[in-house]
């Protein structure tokens, strides 16, 4: 008996052993299906989230259909949208700005935003990003500190970090560290790493992380200066179309040792609606040395003055890849992507779109090849269409060129308008002095100019929705993919557009 009663106790508890198993099994299992990645929790977070984004898209959208009907000429309005929205959903829940090519509708709560077109349409949602140290892109997202390495890039996460780093690249104005003002003192960022975390559009509130931040221009630094005294904030200085708009990163020194010599890479965003009526050279930056720009796009911009293009003014040897730019760019000596070259330049995967109107010469990616290393453009191509002033060299690709450097252009296509008053415009180049370009299937569209130096049978002509054009190109591409590997560029291949014309696919 007792035998069995000590068989009957081990069976007992080791049953028990089994049961506590099975039960914490079934408890992990339990807890996994709550709290796991495609749990009740999350599931049911994320339904709340797609609910609330459709009842506020919902929103936006009946808002703009009694807008626009309250309009007598069915226009879409800020105030009339404000208002409207106010109705829906109660005042200060939401927040309309015009933004130039839309209106931008911030529902507060929530930290999102949509766009509603001039024709009424709803794009979105948005998610807003908010930088907790606007103007200090040495502080990443998570607060951690970066030292531009490549591991550790600094940050360009708001328009204030365009600005600050525009003044401490200039040695002009003030910036933000560890939340202290300190007064800027010239860094070309020699080799360090910049990226942007967003697409930022300089008429947009969103793209600002603090319009409680007070500035005012300084007309004798040539800078934005942040001051607790001034009533205006950055968005509206850098919008007034009666002031001098974006202060280009970097400045002409003189010594191409004190522009800007780091690594810009846009990430595959854009900056939108950028505004500068740049008196010594303008663009995104003025000057460049050996710097690297790359991965951006650079869209709706409204550039005005001496030496002007969409990039830089001048650069003293780059690299520029997979860039393209649109809008207005206009002055006197104008370019898409680069307006004077020095030096060894190489231009891969880029284009210009932009309206590019000089009253001296003009080029739709470079302006002026100079002295020093050879201009190398590969896989490109010009849109916008130029004009330029009677005196001065106008073309497609290379504006002008002069001295016995040699240019290459390869596998590119000049598309848009070339015009001047008078005198001879150029589809891919001008050159002088003894220079020479070399072009390598190299097509252009048969309606927009005549006129081609050296046209041979590496420059053709073609017609609107011609695909053979399409499968020569790719012909390049696929045969040279491997050649810019090291350079971590991957050719960008070609399709044709709605209007039958050459453009990337991508």
């Amino acid at each position: 008996m007792e035998k069995i009663k000590k068989q009957e106790t081990g069976i007992t508890l080791l049953v028990l052993v089994i049961t506590i198993i099975i039960l914490l099994i079934l408890a992990g299992i339990t807890v996994s299906a709550i709290t796991g990645d495609n749990g009740i929790i999350k599931n049911a977070g994320q339904a709340k989230e797609e609910t609330e984004i459709a009842n506020e898209k919902e929103i936006v959208e009946k808002a703009t259909v009694q807008a626009m009907g309250n309009n007598k000429y069915g226009n879409i309005e800020e105030d009339e949208l404000q208002s409207e929205l106010d109705k829906e959903t109660g005042e200060g829940e939401t927040n309309v700005t015009d933004i130039g090519d839309g209106i931008e509708v911030i529902f507060i709560d929530s930290n999102r935003y949509y766009i509603v077109d001039k024709d009424g349409n709803v794009e979105g949602e948005y998610p807003i990003k908010i930088d907790k140290n606007p103007g200090d892109f040495t502080i990443g997202e998570e607060g951690e500190t970066l030292d531009g390495s490549p591991d550790h890039p600094y940050e360009i996460s708001c328009i204030e970090d365009l600005v600050v780093l525009s003044n401490i690249s200039r040695g002009k104005g003030n910036y933000i560290e560890n939340g202290e003002i300190k007064k800027a003192e010239r860094n070309t960022f020699s080799g360090k790493n910049f990226i942007l975390t967003q697409t930022l559009n300089f008429n947009s509130t969103v793209s600002y992380a603090d319009l409680s931040m007070t500035w005012h221009y300084d007309e004798e630094e040539e800078a934005y200066v942040i001051d607790e005294n001034s009533t205006q904030n950055l968005r509206d200085l850098l919008t007034d179309r009666n002031g001098v708009g974006f202060v280009p990163i970097s400045k002409n020194t003189g010594s191409g040792h004190l522009m800007f010599a780091g690594i810009f890479d846009g990430k595959s965003y854009e900056i939108q609606n950028l505004y500068e009526k740049a008196q010594n050279g303008g663009g995104l930056f003025n000057s460049l040395y050996s710097a690297t720009i790359k991965n951006l796009g650079l869209t709706k911009v409204d550039i005005t003055g001496q030496q002007v293009s969409g990039i830089t003014r001048a650069c003293n040897g780059g690299k520029f890849y997979n860039i393209y730019v649109s809008g207005k760019i206009e002055g006197n000596s104008v370019a898409g992507i680069v307006n004077h070259a020095m030096g060894s330049v190489e231009i891969i995967n880029c284009c210009n779109l932009a309206e590019i109107q000089s009253s001296g010469s003009a080029g739709g990616i470079i302006q002026f090849k100079d002295t020093g290393g050879t201009a190398t453009i590969v896989n490109c191509y010009n849109f916008g269409n130029i004009s330029g002033g009677q005196y001065g060299n106008v073309s497609g690709i290379i504006g002008g060129a002069n001295n016995t450097r040699t240019r290459n252009i390869i596998n590119t296509c000049s598309l848009g308008t070339i015009s001047k008053p008078s005198g001879s415009s150029y589809n891919f180049y001008y050159v002088w002095g003894g220079a020479a370009v070399s072009l390598d299937s190299c097509y252009y569209l048969d309606t927009i100019v005549n006129e081609n130096v050296i046209a041979n049978e590496n420059s053709i002509a073609f017609s609107k929705g011609d695909k053979s054009i399409i499968d020569k190109l790719n012909t390049y591409v696929e045969a040279h993919r491997n050649d810019y590997i090291d350079k971590g560029i991957t050719l960008y291949n070609w399709k044709l557009d709605s209007n039958g014309l050459p453009t990337f696919e991508k």
